[in-house]
């Protein structure tokens, strides 16, 4: 009984961190589109993602709150994820290595949502260091853990590897001559890899959980 017990709260954290990352895109989206009801002009192509939380017709709260509110998912998440590894039997420091990663990048977030660009320009430049690298380590150190791990399925890893490959091309796309926007279209698709990783690695373990039931 303790054992179900155990697999069950693992199932309602499972649920929390699925609905919290379904959450951070509808705000994000929420924001998006406010924004484009005052200002027309908005792309993916014209605007970088930092332009929201400075944005009109109040895109400005929906985004800086919806980004500390996904600071917040990505800890818990962080946490789930390090339980989940240890209990997989996964390599300790690789585990240890993912979850510094997953609050660093929780650090950025919710920096980011405290610090909108134009308020601290600094600050936010570290924010969006940090929920940048946190995040992109975090997709590999998992994705290496992940497949390490005999109890893991490898899709967990493919998916890891796959969402660290967006933050890669996005570092390539800007050390190269190209024309500014690429580069925003490559920033927005970093900012959506992450609650894609968090809400794609939650649906998988979920449903681990479930056959297990």
């Amino acid at each position: 009984m303790k054992q179900l017990d155990k697999v069950f709260k693992h199932v309602i954290v499972s649920y929390i961190v699925v609905v919290g990352a379904l959450i951070g895109f509808l705000t994000a989206i929420t924001a998006i589109l406010l924004y484009i009801s005052g200002d027309p002009t908005f792309s993916f192509f014209t605007h970088w993602v930092s332009h929201l939380g400075v944005g009109p017709n109040g895109s400005s709260v929906v985004f800086n709150g919806g980004m500390v509110y996904s600071g917040i998912i990505s800890w818990i998440y962080s946490l789930y994820l390090a339980g989940y590894l240890h209990k997989k039997g996964a390599v300790k420091f690789l585990t240890a290595i993912s979850l510094g990663c997953g609050i660093i990048l929780g650090i950025g977030l919710l920096l980011i949502g405290i610090f909108p660009l134009e308020l601290i320009f600094g600050i936010h430049n570290v924010a969006a260091g940090l929920f940048f690298y946190g995040g992109m380590f975090s997709c590999i150190i998992y994705g290496i853990t992940a497949y390490l791990t005999p109890g893991i399925s490898k899709l967990q890893s493919i998916i890891g590897f796959s969402i660290a490959s967006v933050f890669l091309i996005y570092i390539v796309v800007n050390s190269l001559p190209l024309n500014i926007s690429f580069k925003m279209a490559a920033e927005w698709a970093v900012f959506f890899a992450i609650p894609t990783w968090i809400l794609s690695q939650g649906i998988l373990i979920l449903r681990s959980n479930y056959t297990r039931l």
